[in-house]
């Protein structure tokens, strides 16, 4: 009887140390991967913003602005590595209930770190532009570091610097995350022909502009998933006409409404919960198991051993 139980004990142990493996690499490296069939809806929120309508060609003051993002997988695009998602933005004033600025962008990136990969007929508004760095989210497990973040209105990759740990109250919950900022300088992104008058400048006509834009960005990251929690973006663009600017495009800060942040949370509470989980706790319950077991086993059956050695 001994003997049989030292067998049993021998083999749980066995299998305890090969399973505790493969949840650590197999099972956890299979739940932090970015899904393929992605769908997610987002609002980004800001109040006293100024805008230019180009449909009634004024400048626009103290607004109530809203974003809506959708972010959408393609899934015949992708790959056991690779996720392909499509983006697309439209952004309104609230009061008026009018679209006055949308966007488009198309990237793949590695499912594992979150960084772009130049595949897939990447694209910003539809026009090819190979994206680098972090794309849609940052990396699973989630290090306290600077990282290179894709810019889409410059469309430059540019660094994004750990600031350091925040802890977030949603609806009571508490949420540790590590907060990122991002700087974009003032830069060009396009040329507008506007109406002189429009610019406050003498003459008939039109005249070129250079339209500056430059941003503050900073994301609230859940570091096990890698996903966005909150974000806050204080954003300016100018028509700028020798160097001077002529009229205010858009300025003012969006941040994620408060359902939008309270969506990113139950999101990301899965993985975040999940992944240690496998990852780290069963597997090292798994490990202690198994070697208390295999030497459980042992001492039984060299006792047993003991035992029938003393009967003869």
């Amino acid at each position: 009887m001994r003997r049989t139980v030292a067998v049993v004990c021998i083999a749980l142990g066995v299998f305890s140390l090969v399973l505790a493996p493969l949840l650590r690499f197999w099972v956890a490296g299979a739940a932090m991967k970015a899904p393929l069939d992605q769908y997610s809806e987002t609002v980004n929120r800001g109040d006293d913003v100024t805008y230019f309508s180009a449909q009634d060609l004024e400048q626009v003051d103290h607004a109530t602005v809203e974003a809506y993002t959708t972010v959408r997988g393609d899934v015949a695009a992708s790959d056991a590595d690779i996720a392909v998602w499509d983006q697309f933005t439209w952004v309104k004033d609230v009061d008026e209930d009018f679209a006055f600025l949308s966007t488009s962008r198309r990237a793949g990136h590695d499912r594992v770190t979150g960084e772009a990969v130049d595949c897939c007929d990447a694209s910003v508004n539809e026009e090819p532009v190979k994206q680098k760095g972090q794309a849609f989210k940052f990396p699973f497990l989630t290090e306290k570091k600077d990282y290179e973040f894709f810019d889409t209105a410059t469309r430059q990759t540019l660094p994004i610097r750990f600031e350091g740990e925040e802890t977030l109250d949603v609806d009571g919950e508490q949420i540790d995350t590590y907060k990122f900022v991002q700087v974009v300088e003032p830069t060009k992104i396009e040329e507008r022909t506007l109406p002189k008058s429009l610019l406050d400048m003498d003459g008939d006509g039109d005249a070129t502009a250079d339209v500056m834009y430059n941003v503050t960005r900073t994301y609230w990251i859940e570091p096990t998933t890698g996903a966005p929690i909150d974000l806050l973006e204080s954003q300016h663009r100018g028509a700028f006409v020798d160097g001077e600017e002529r009229l205010v495009m858009f300025d003012g800060d969006m941040r994620f409404t408060d359902e939008t942040i309270k969506s990113n949370v139950e999101t990301a509470a899965e993985g975040a919960s999940l992944i240690p989980l496998v990852r780290t706790t069963i597997p090292l319950v798994l490990l202690v198991t198994g070697v208390a077991l295999v030497a459980l086993g042992g001492i039984l059956l060299a006792t047993a051993r003991t035992a029938a050695h003393g009967k003869r």
